[in-house]
């Protein structure tokens, strides 16, 4: 075979393989858009009937007097409809069929983009070969064969695109296609950095925390020296706690821009809109701002010398973030504000959700969070004792509670594994993925233990759990989380595809996660590893606590972009929102007509037997699903 012959087969090849798979996935969207369709139609008559039922009951109730009647009568159907407030039900129904809208054209919008890329690089190959091998004839008929095939000659998706634009016009924009098209429409997004305002605000408020943090620690080490604040280490550690959440923050914003740059679709994997998300810039805008907010709270708690009073300081500076946070109301990002809120939602009530990416993502970042998780603790035993003798009555590393709070975390992802065994039927990995935190929880209890009991025996049973907890952590990072050590990988040790360009960020990952996996061994003899300095115990627990966030921001890095290949291995760009309402076969269609409507009758029955019924000539609708 000759080398013309070669490669006009393997064009031919590729685009019978991009037309197939063009064909496939309209038809896919073509499925959604009817499913859709029949579902609006279905809510309509909902509506509708709603509309009407509410309307006799109103009439009925003032037991068929004139003056309401006539009132009624005179209104238009728009006042109608103003007034008129539709059932929870139903609006959940609009919600989600107003996501499944966005997300259908959002996928329109995708394969269009593959339609238009394909095209493009098969002429411009064409054109490249024909350049460099001078070859007129073969082309031409290959470049005739590419305008002619399915992807250049089809308008099956801009008239399904068409139609879906004026469905959302009509019924979710007010008929207003400006407000429709800019709802509808998805930002191309990127790693592009941030305005020269935004890049300068984040770094003045970092920029001018620091000396505020530096000065209010120098200051806690005269008040410890003075005496004159004897709760300080309570207050350094509830403060050391939250500066653990902002550094998380300020460093999953880093995380968020590798993952643009290099093209991960975090977007997708974390289901966030993809019309209304923050960047990595305002995330870390936000950070910056609490980050500035605290340390301004940390001076003046130590730096103005407020002496017995000056705990009420962590109440305002608490008071503020969790207001910011948790504040209900559509300013300061109300919708990324909102997913944290029902993402922190679905953790915390583990085991009762479906568990999604987002969900155990979030779950493992609380494995790393367990110094403040301990932090709640001091927190209530300070606020219960009215911040005195605290060093006596708050020690909570004597506490059988303390390891409580510490296991908590691993004890939601615990539950979590279960979940996913339950849901799939697979026990690995999930099962194996349950025993590597129930590994952890049986560590923790244990050193626990050993802290609390003490003795040889304890000591040994945790040194020898905590080895093997480390090592089944570690080698679950790199092969199961990172996807490392791939067979056959053109990257020795590595996976033959990678986001990041340096490969040797990899492999420092590696070693620093090893290495961090194992910085317990400190524990075991604290004075060797400070090379014979003396550092009090709390001092290297927080030394570790901080140790473990950057263990997490480098981990996040990988596991997000193992997330995302697998995504593109599966063709995985899109979400399927399911519908509000099951479909039942026709023949069920009028048996589940009239169970719902006899439902609608006994309502407005009960306000008066003399109001008449609703017509028997709407269309069936079925229940709303759960």
């Amino acid at each position: 075979m000759s080398e013309e012959q070669e490669f006009f087969e393997k064009v031919e090849q590729e685009l019978t393989k991009v037309n197939d798979f063009y064909r496939q996935k309209q038809t896919l969207f073509q499925t959604r858009l009817d499913n859709i369709k029949r579902q609006q139609e279905i809510y309509d008559t909902m509506l509708g009937e709603e509309l009407e039922a509410s309307a006799l009951m109103r009439t009925s109730s003032i037991d068929q007097g004139r003056a309401m009647f006539s009132r009624v009568a005179a209104g238009s159907s728009g006042n109608k409809q103003r007034e008129f407030e539709p059932s929870t039900q139903l609006r959940a129904a609009r919600n989600r069929l107003k996501s499944a809208m966005l997300e259908a054209y959002r996928g329109m919008e995708l394969l269009k983009n593959y339609r238009v890329l394909c095209y493009t690089a098969f002429v411009k190959a064409l054109k490249k070969y024909q350049k460099t091998a001078g070859w007129c004839r073969g082309t031409d008929h290959m470049l005739g064969r590419v305008d002619g095939c399915y992807i250049a000659t089809s308008e099956r998706l801009n008239a399904m695109s068409a139609e879906l634009e004026g469905m959302f016009v009509s019924r979710y924009a007010g008929g207003s296609r400006s407000k429709g098209m800019e709802k509808l429409r998805v930002s191309a997004g990127g790693g592009g950095g941030g305005s020269p305002s935004c890049v300068f605000r984040c770094g003045l408020m970092l920029g001018a925390s620091a000396p505020l943090i530096a000065r209010a620690v120098y200051e806690a080490n005269l008040l410890a020296n003075e005496d004159r604040v004897p709760y300080h280490r309570q207050l350094l550690q509830l403060y050391g706690g939250i500066y653990l959440i902002l550094l998380f923050a300020v460093l999953f914003s880093l995380n968020i821009m590798a993952w643009a740059r290099a093209h991960v679709n975090y977007r997708f994997i974390f289901e966030v809109d993809p019309r209304d998300y923050l960047d990595s810039w305002q995330f870390l805008e936000i950070s910056s701002v609490f980050v500035l907010v605290t340390s301004c709270v940390f001076w003046a708690n130590f730096g103005l010398h407020i002496d017995r009073s000056s705990y009420i300081c962590i109440y305002v500076l608490l008071g503020t973030l969790l207001g910011a946070l948790l504040l209900p109301i559509d300013v300061f990002y109300w919708t990324s504000r909102r997913w944290l809120m029902r993402s922190l939602w679905r953790l915390l009530l583990s085991g009762f959700y479906r568990v999604e990416f987002r969900d155990f993502f979030l779950g493992d970042e609380m494995c790393s969070l367990t110094y403040t998780f301990s932090m709640v603790l001091v927190f209530g035993c300070a606020s219960a004792n009215h911040w005195s003798d605290l060093d006596d009555v708050c020690d909570t590393t004597q506490w059988w509670s303390n390891a409580a709070f510490l296991m908590l975390p691993n004890l939601l992802r615990l539950l979590q594994c279960i979940r996913r065994f339950l849901d799939s039927g697979d026990a690995f990995p999930h099962l194996a993925n349950g025993a590597k935190y129930a590994s952890t929880i049986i560590t923790i209890w244990l050193a626990s233990a050993n802290r609390i009991a003490g003795g040889t025996a304890w000591r040994s049973l945790w040194v020898a759990s905590a080895i093997v907890n480390s090592c089944f952590t570690s080698l679950w990072d790199l092969l199961m989380d990172w996807g490392l050590f791939e067979s056959h990988s053109k990257h020795r040790f590595l996976r033959s595809e990678l986001k990041f360009e340096r490969a040797w960020v990899y492999y420092v990952a590696i070693v620093v996660d090893v290495l961090l996996r194992f910085f317990w061994i400190t524990q075991i003899s604290p004075s060797f590893f400070s090379f014979g300095h003396k550092f009090h115990q709390a001092t290297m627990a927080y030394i570790a606590a901080v140790l473990e966030v950057v263990r997490r921001f480098l981990w996040n890095f990988f596991r997000v972009e193992n997330e995302h290949i697998s995504n593109c291995g599966q063709f995985r760009a899109t979400t399927d929102i399911p519908l509000p309402f099951n479909l039942p076969k026709p023949q069920d269609e009028a048996r589940v007509a009239a169970a719902f409507r006899n439902e609608f009758e006994h309502d407005y029955e009960a306000v008066s037997v003399a109001s008449p019924r609703i017509p028997n000539s709407a269309p069936p609708s079925p229940p709303l699903a759960p």
